[in-house]
């Protein structure tokens, strides 16, 4: 029971987690494309701001949903974070599939979080030990 429970909080953390940084993109973004109408070297790096940002934050919040379901599972950590990180990955990526195909940066990205939610396992265990 103890591992259902900890994949459940790691996963709704992270989806809560994402949910807040997406909404919170959306003000950001609406801000920066109206200050980018008066200048036009904004207009140039637009497509590159959500990956210099997002992705990173996108990493520190599977890292810390990892360390979430470490502290609830106790044990056999690396497991449960590999679950959740494969769970909420594949929950994201996989809508997006429907209307496109997936591309090179999805599975880097796909990798990337799953490794980000082990190593906060792995960083939650070596600080509990």
């Amino acid at each position: 029971m103890r591992s259902i429970k900890a994949v459940l909080v790691g996963s709704l953390f992270i989806v809560i987690a994402i949910l807040l940084m997406q909404l919170a993109y959306i003000f950001i973004a609406v801000a920066y494309n109206s200050l980018a109408k008066d200048y036009a070297l904004l207009n140039d790096i637009a497509g590159s701001f959500r990956y210099l940002v997002g992705i990173p934050l996108f990493m520190v919040i599977m890292f810390f949903g990892g360390y979430v379901t470490a502290d609830f599972a106790r044990t056999k950590v690396i497991p449960h974070c590999l679950v959740v990180g494969i769970i909420t990955a594949s929950g994201m990526i996989v809508p997006t599939l429907e209307n496109s195909n997936l591309t090179i940066t999805g599975i880097v990205i796909f990798i990337m979080a799953i490794g980000a939610s082990s190593v906060g396992g792995l960083y939650w265990q070596r600080a509990n030990k």
